[in-house]
């Protein structure tokens, strides 16, 4: 009986070492130049991505959770809709260039309007931009810009800087997998940082993704993105970019956020 179950304990040991993810990069090769040169090749360029994620937002003011689904087009064309949502009205988003529409069937009222003036709003309610939150989601965090060098390490990760007028941001790579794992966002423009961490793993077009990313700001909002699929340059429809406004909807315009 001891060695059946010994035996059973080996041949689980020799399982796990033997299906575990194998680095990328042997330790050898492992320079800042390498990991992020590999770093890059594990990111997915795109013209089109369609997902559906569940969504959690928790801020002082907001608290929604449901699944949504998201399409965007390069060009600046995006929607979005919630399938299930709770703690807000159903609604119905399109976003193209500098101009977001937003439609609520259930009172038959729409906003139209720039950015800015939506994230000044009580509905939006929460520190970071809708733009930057959008780029979390698709993927464009920034490390493939030119400017970007090593700052430094730590136990698992070379760390990376980067630089504009807006955002500061570091980047933690893993320098086995080639994985970001976290990374640093300072907004220099409204003093506002948000720490962003990605989890759970999965190989999707021979790169790995996060599953889950999580985001933290100094406001005390916390933001979970979990990913439950993922389709990158298909053919999207075009009525998926449509947002189709009753003629007799009312307009309305969203008073700002009491400060």
């Amino acid at each position: 009986m001891f060695k059946l179950i010994f035996s059973s304990f080996i041949l689980s040991i020799f399982l796990i070492i033997n299906c575990a993810p194998k680095p990328k990069i042997l330790p050898e090769e492992r320079t800042p130049q390498n990991v992020l040169k590999c770093a890059l090749r594990n990111q997915i360029e795109f013209e089109t991505f369609a997902c559906i994620m569940n969504l959690k937002l928790k801020g002082t003011k907001t608290k929604f959770s449901g699944t949504v689904e998201f399409f965007y087009k390069s060009s600046d064309l995006f929607s979005f809709y919630p399938r299930s949502f709770w703690g807000a009205n159903a609604f119905r988003a399109k976003g193209e260039d500098d101009t977001l529409t937003i439609y609520f069937p259930n009172d038959n009222e729409y906003y139209i309007g720039n950015f800015f003036d939506f994230e000044k709003s009580a509905l939006w309610g929460l520190k970071i931009d809708l733009r930057t939150f959008l780029e979390i989601i698709t993927g464009k965090d920034g490390i493939g810009e030119e400017d970007v060098r090593y700052t430094g390490q730590d136990k698992n990760s070379f760390i990376y800087e980067s630089e504009n007028e807006r955002w500061i941001k570091r980047y933690w790579v893993d320098f086995g997998r080639c994985r970001v794992t976290k990374s640093l966002w300072t907004d220099k423009k409204w003093d506002e940082a948000y720490q962003i961490e990605y989890k759970n793993f999965a190989k999707l077009k021979e790169v790995e993704l996060a599953r889950i990313v999580k985001i933290k700001s100094n406001a005390k909002e916390n933001i979970q993105i979990k990913f439950i699929e993922r389709k990158f340059d298909l053919p999207i429809p075009e009525k998926k970019f449509q947002l189709k406004i009753p003629p007799d909807a009312k307009r309305v315009v969203f008073e700002p956020k009491q400060k």
